[in-house]
């Protein structure tokens, strides 16, 4: 669930990577340089790659910037308690994970795991283990899930001594739109795992009916907190092409929501239009515990598998 997760964060703008720059005149998923604007959002430009089709934030956030916008507060799902759209969400992503034959038993690691939900879902059927910078979403979520506390780690990507072929699979849930460069660390991730291994992840989908209507409106472009969007078009491309993976399932959807959630996302998009006093409203006992189906289709889940052979690109 977007908005469930994140960090205090280092200068990369990622939960889960830091790496140097690139220059703005770069597209971050091919490398090419025919970036053209595409929405301007307060201080924020967002760009399309004429080349990819790949859109991300031009600028790359400061450090103080996201060390505030991913303080503690934000893992407080009280702020519009989403448990009946969390456990949905979970079982979409277990029924996901078994389509695509990641079987029980097999080692997994959540990247980007926040305060450990999802480990405490797939705990019964995987070894659960789990990566986040923010050390305090970590301590969290070692005390959700003592039983797999020693594999729940805080730090980078690049921190990290996980042995090559180490994983049957790495799961990204709602982490790809919060990286500044998405194609070194799915390359970090995909190194350890082993070979016939699987990669999923969950993201919004920017070719979707709702984000061409909505543009700069559209409820996950909430800059700089999502700093890029992929479409089918350019997951693919980041799977096969930069990652030498191979995808074996793709589906979009839409999502389960209580008021609550979507009080906090239209105030996001809307501002103006949407009190804070509504999105308390729906926070409170009785009205955050109803959730709806929202048909947007723009959650898109990909999963790709890691060729038989030793290595990746």
């Amino acid at each position: 669930m977007d908005d469930r997760p994140d960090r205090p964060y280092d200068p990369a703008a990622s939960r889960v990577e830091a790496t140097a720059r690139l220059p703005m005149s770069n597209c971050r998923l091919c490398n090419r340089s025919r970036l053209v604007p595409r929405h301007r959002i307060g201080a924020v430009t967002v760009q399309s790659c004429a080349d990819c089709g790949y859109v991300q934030v031009a600028e790359q956030p400061e450090p103080e910037e996201l060390h505030e916008l991913y303080a503690p507060a934000y893992f407080d799902h009280g702020k519009y308690s989403d448990a009946f759209a969390l456990r949905r969400e979970h079982a979409r992503r277990l029924a996901m994970m078994r389509r695509v034959g990641v079987r029980p038993g097999a080692r997994v690691l959540d990247a980007g795991c926040a305060t450990g939900d999802f480990i405490a879902a797939a705990g019964a059927t995987y070894e659960m283990w789990g990566l986040d910078i923010s050390e305090y979403a970590v301590a969290r979520a070692r005390e959700a899930n003592p039983s797999a506390a020693e594999r729940i780690r805080s730090g980078l990507v690049e921190q990290q001594d996980y042995p090559a072929g180490f994983f049957d699979a790495v799961v990204l849930w709602d982490v790809l739109e919060h990286l500044w460069d998405p194609v070194a660390t799915c390359r970090r991730l995909a190194a350890a795992l082993r070979p016939g291994g699987l990669l999923l992840v969950s993201t919004p989908n920017i070719g979707a009916w709702t984000a061409r209507l909505m543009g700069r409106r559209w409820a996950f472009m909430t800059v700089p907190e999502h700093l890029g969007f992929f479409d089918r078009r350019t997951m693919t491309m980041l799977m096969e092409q930069r990652l030498g993976l191979r995808v074996v399932w793709w589906r979009t959807r839409g999502k389960w929501a209580n008021l609550g959630f979507l009080m906090y996302k239209l105030r996001r998009v809307f501002p103006g239009a949407v009190p804070q006093a509504l999105v308390d409203l729906f926070r409170g006992p009785g009205l955050r515990r109803l959730a709806v189906y929202v048909p947007t289709g723009d959650i898109q889940y990909a999963a790709a598998r890691k060729p038989e052979e030793s290595g990746t690109a």
